[in-house]
């Protein structure tokens, strides 16, 4: 008898939660995105709602009618309730479109994670396009001509896509903008000049982040290799591994220092085989217009300013300078 009255009890606590609490339960102003994987249990994490998701589960499916949960950008304008996010916010998105960011010095891996944690792709999905060219892009795209995977094509910028968008379908968005940014805007001679310009922009996009430093620096590493003296770049060390830039970290660097890669350009005469990152427009046109100087050598302090050395005796007094090493 005492285990039915609990029952009893626990069964109209949770009516009364569920019919009366629940739904008023504040959901903060603020934007969000719905992607075609999400589910309606997945909202209460997205939208940082204080709330049991067993109950929440029992709500949405036996409390809410004439819904359906559709892709898109939403808009919360000010706070509201549970009740008011279903019967009003979420039966209006205000685009069906989605905005994606990537960053300057991202790579195919970093694309990859960011897109799967935002639930636009299943893991693995765009590394497998962009590391397996198609006949179909090479053939839409010239510029691909000397390429083994894309690389050094996917332009960092904010891009709205459809919310229905899959991999293939955004790694053409993105090569639609190097071929208008890029390929369009600078006279290459040959598509094995633009792939050579793509690696030496990469590795600036890593090793400088000033856009008044980075023509100085695209000079100072296409001289070295020019004259045949290893490139040295740290920011090519990770790249064998497959690495994010998470994951790239100074004491991975160290660790790997001097592996034997065909990236490693520690120990490595030639460019690397592919580039590393996806620089940006104006990493790639300080690379293009690099400058000439007398240097051949920088670091960069911990504040993180660039200092330059023509000799590798100034180049060690910097170390000790600005280092302490």
């Amino acid at each position: 008898m005492k285990f039915l009255s609990f029952l009893l009890t626990s069964i109209l606590i949770g009516v009364v939660y569920i019919t009366s609490i629940l739904p008023n339960i504040v959901v903060v102003k603020q934007d969000f995105i719905v992607n075609r994987w999400d589910t309606v249990a997945s909202l209460p994490q997205k939208l940082s709602i204080d709330v049991n998701s067993i109950f929440f589960k029992i709500y949405t499916k036996y409390f809410v009618r004439k819904f359906t949960f559709q892709a898109g950008t939403y808009s919360i304008e000010q706070d509201t309730t549970i009740e008011k996010l279903f019967s009003q916010v979420l039966k209006n998105p205000i685009s069906k479109d989605i905005t994606i960011t990537l960053l300057p010095g991202w790579n195919i891996w970093d694309i990859d994670s960011y897109l799967t944690k935002k639930g636009i792709i299943q893991a693995g999905d765009f590394t497998a396009l962009a590391e397996n060219i198609s006949s179909t892009l090479k053939t839409e795209f010239l510029f691909l001509e000397e390429a083994s995977t894309l690389e050094g094509f996917l332009i960092p910028d904010t891009y709205r896509i459809s919310s229905e968008a899959k991999a293939d379908n955004i790694i053409r968005t993105l090569l639609k903008a190097f071929h208008e940014r890029v390929y369009k805007q600078f006279h290459f001679t040959s598509n094995t000049e633009l792939y050579k310009i793509l690696i030496f922009a990469s590795i600036v996009e890593k090793e400088e982040k000033s856009n008044e430093n980075k023509p100085i620096v695209a000079g100072i590493l296409k001289k070295r290799y020019e004259e045949k003296w290893f490139i040295g770049a740290d920011a090519t060390v990770c790249y064998a591994y497959r690495l994010t830039m998470t994951d790239c970290t100074p004491a991975f660097i160290g660790g790997h220092i001097y592996d034997k890669t065909a990236y490693n350009t520690r120990n490595n005469l030639n460019l690397p085989p592919t580039p590393i990152s996806n620089p940006s427009v104006d990493t790639i046109s300080a690379t293009i217009y690099s400058k000439s100087t007398p240097y051949y050598y920088y670091l960069h302090d911990n504040s993180g300013s660039i200092h330059y050395g023509k000799t590798l005796e100034e180049h060690n007094r910097n170390r000790v300078l600005f280092l302490g090493k």
